[in-house]
């Protein structure tokens, strides 16, 4: 998948590919295709305006960290996984990841933003002073950015360039090894805790354009949790040198998914300061991610020892979950389509006349 030694792609043909299933990832992703602008936030408005103050002030802090988060995931895949990709399909993959993070997600919170707040720009103005959001970001983000930068000596190396530190392939390999973990907790677990609010606001039927709009995402982000934990558990199948990466960096990884379960578990009490919000609380919340950590960690191959829960204390949160379809909201509710989803099991002589 990564750093083959014969070079990196170079015609993207897909006749015959290494990962079929990489391809019908990204193929169910273009079918999940949605505008956010196809939601109507009018009621959300005025619901901004009668909200009592721990439900706004939740609302608003939990609309910016995700405005910041996909900010970080918009840009990061196809820019670093892009380069050291062996294979097109794993191009595909992160060049339609990074399409639906920025374009899709984020475009999404600023139509939010800008459809519920008299002075959007306020809004915005204020995350860069959010210091538990910054530290956020910034957990995630230096595993992006350590990964960034050897591509980047490599590529100056390659280049000709004089005085740049050599890169050795184990430190190459560890770096993408460090950046998908950072990836897959981003997307299972911090993007997972942070719809809890969103859509526990939408169970009580207040700011349901916000919760008709996160559970699109809510379906994307699904989607990427799955093809990520298949590359990490395909990558070390495949490839002796990420099975020794694995070995190698095993409590790093371990130690990293216990500072985003600890950043996460932190987030609650500043988020719910104000009080609890519509039957969500700090408790529920941090039950909701030792839940979400014991259910994705298993998933790639790692027991989660702090405080294992198996199943759910969101149990209204599991039709979310669970749906098989990707909903889109033409104004309404209606959750009952995906794009591109066709049949060809047709009887012509059935058809009626016309």
């Amino acid at each position: 998948m990564f750093l083959d030694p014969a070079g990196p792609v170079t015609v993207q043909r897909f006749e015959e590919v290494a990962y079929p299933k990489l391809q019908k990832f990204e193929r169910i992703a273009r079918g999940f295709f949605w505008d956010p602008e196809e939601v109507s936030l009018t009621k959300d408005k005025a619901d901004m305006k009668t909200a009592d103050e721990a439900t706004a002030w939740a609302f608003t802090k939990t609309i910016l960290r995700q405005t910041a988060l996909d900010s970080l995931q918009g840009r990061a895949p196809a820019l670093v996984f892009g380069p050291v990709a062996s294979v097109p399909e794993v191009e595909l993959i992160a060049s339609n990841w990074s399409f639906f993070e920025t374009n899709i997600h984020s475009a999404s919170y600023s139509h939010i933003i800008r459809n519920v707040y008299n002075v959007p720009k306020d809004q915005f103005n204020s995350l860069h002073d959010i210091q538990p959001i910054i530290d956020m970001a910034a957990g995630v983000g230096r595993y992006y950015d350590d990964l960034h930068n050897i591509n980047s000596r490599v590529a100056l190396i390659e280049a000709g360039e004089k005085g740049i530190r050599p890169v050795t392939e184990k430190e190459h390999i560890k770096a993408i090894w460090l950046a998908l973990n950072a990836s897959y907790a981003l997307e299972c677990i911090r993007f997972l805790s942070s719809f809890l609010i969103s859509l526990g606001m939408k169970e009580n039927r207040i700011f349901m354009g916000n919760g008709n709009i996160i559970e699109l995402i809510l379906q994307d982000e699904l989607l990427h949790t799955d093809w990520t934990a298949y590359l990490i558990n395909q990558v070390v199948k495949d490839d002796p040198r990420f099975a020794q990466a694995k070995i190698d960096c095993a409590d790093e990884v371990y130690a990293m998914y216990l500072e985003v379960i600890r950043e996460e578990k932190d987030w609650a009490p500043y988020l719910f300061q104000k009080g609890p919000v519509v039957g969500v609380n700090t408790k529920i919340a941090h039950d909701f991610i030792d839940h979400r950590a014991t259910v994705c960690l298993k998933d790639i191959g790692i027991k989660y020892l702090e405080n294992p829960i198996k199943n759910n204390p969101a149990t209204w949160f599991n039709k979310y979950l669970e749906s098989s379809k990707q909903p889109a909201l033409q104004e309404t509710e209606n959750t009952s389509y995906v794009l591109n989803a066709m049949t060809t099991n047709v009887r012509h002589d059935e058809l009626p006349d016309i």
